[in-house]
């Protein structure tokens, strides 16, 4: 069969001075399930590993030491004698691979439509996430950008969604302990976005769509947040109606591919300037894989973030205090929350003498914007339930309480 050929061809010009030329063009999963898959991750790896322009020995030495692919059939693909190039098999591999995962995406529609299991337009979009994930060979320069086009993009697309914080299509996360307030401050900086008010410090902006994806609480502890805030806003800005939305489902599994599809349809369709996510550990199925739950929210934000340039902000739990951890604040479990979102904070309770509810904002990861005003703390307030304290007031009344 030629599809066979194209692969031992392609793993043949891999191992003779090509890989850097053809996993430019396809991945390991490009390949057959078995000895070709496995023989294509190891040479991958051996990209960053190894020589790359001469990887036959490598590949055989690692083949034998993990015992899988069969070494036999690496000596056989060492030994081929294939004349073609790289770049050929590589682009007759993309092109196989690309017509088996179309078809395997559009048979799964079809069988899920016979099947009446589904909704028709829950098949459709789940079919064409499938299709958009298909890598696509770079034909032309259109998917890049040139220095031109980087220095004349319009500043106005990175507007503030909240004023002096966040801008669009960016990401925070944040974390605090069960009960420490956590919830109500997000429900009123997003609620202030809604009718357009800097809840920090009450001046007007233009009103933001903000949708809550909240799996924490239930609709009657929602409603007790809101009345906290709420009435102050209206009489801040009577002349607006907030275009403010909370999803109603509060199971979600975004491990799952149907879940997460529809997560992200239902988001999509309200189209929200500013979208609030959490709290994190009920995004997912309870999982010892923490990377695999991490990396399933991540995507999933990520993928709304290219579909809508909105800002996200994503609750979370933080740990119990690891060796350099910034102050107790990073998130529960995987490694992978720290480098990726934008910013990361944490809110850290604080008895205070005058105040009965007092929490430090710190940060548990570098921002990677250095125009941001956040504030150093926050103190419980009459007009609104949180009131900023910024450096110079902390640098003149609270500093002592860094000693």
């Amino acid at each position: 069969m030629r599809e066979i050929e194209w692969q031992d061809g392609a793993l043949y010009a891999a191992m003779w001075g090509g890989a850097r030329e053809l996993f430019s063009i396809v991945s390991a999963d490009d390949f057959d399930p078995g000895d070709r898959q496995r023989l294509a991750e190891i040479l991958e790896r051996g990209l960053v590993e190894q020589d790359p322009e001469n990887l036959s020995q490598w590949a055989y030495d690692e083949a034998i030491r993990l015992g899988k692919p069969s070494p036999p059939f690496v000596a056989q693909i060492m030994t081929a004698g294939f004349t073609g190039t790289a770049g050929y098999y590589g682009s007759k591999l993309r092109e196989l691979s690309a017509r088996r995962r179309v078809t395997e995406a559009l048979t799964r529609g079809l069988q899920r439509i016979q099947g009446q299991e589904s909704l028709p337009e829950t098949v459709v979009y789940d079919v064409k996430a499938e299709l958009d994930a298909i890598p696509a060979p770079a034909m032309s320069n259109d998917d890049t950008w040139t220095i031109e086009e980087l220095m004349e993009l319009d500043d106005e697309e990175r507007r503030f969604t909240i004023p002096g914080l966040l801008q669009r299509n960016e990401r925070l996360v944040l974390t605090g302990s069960e009960g420490g307030g956590k919830s109500v401050f997000v429900y009123q900086m997003l609620t202030g976005a809604a009718f357009g008010v800097d809840t920090f410090t009450q001046e007007r902006y233009e009103p933001q769509r903000v949708l809550f994806v909240d799996v924490e609480n239930n609709e009657f502890q929602a409603r007790n947040n809101l009345n906290k805030i709420v009435p102050a806003l209206m009489d801040m800005a009577p002349d607006v109606r907030p275009e403010w939305r909370s999803m109603k489902r509060r199971v979600i599994n975004l491990i799952d591919t149907r879940d997460k599809a529809d997560v992200i349809r239902r988001v999509v369709h309200y189209a929200p300037d500013v979208l609030y996510m959490g709290t994190a550990y009920k995004l997912t199925d309870i999982t010892d894989e923490a990377h695999r739950a991490v990396r399933a929210i991540q995507s999933t934000v990520d993928r709304i973030r290219e579909e809508l340039d909105c800002t996200v902000i994503v609750e979370h739990h933080a740990g119990h205090g690891l060796n350099n951890d910034r102050n107790s604040m990073r998130p529960e479990g995987s490694s992978y929350w720290l480098r990726w979102p934008d910013f990361g904070y944490g809110l850290i309770p604080q008895p205070v003498p005058g105040h009965a509810r007092f929490m430090r904002l710190q940060a548990w990861r570098g921002d990677r914007a250095t125009d941001r005003n956040f504030p150093v703390a926050i103190r419980g307030g009459n007009v609104m339930p949180w009131v900023p304290i910024y450096q110079d007031e902390w640098d003149a009344i609270y500093a002592h309480l860094d000693k």
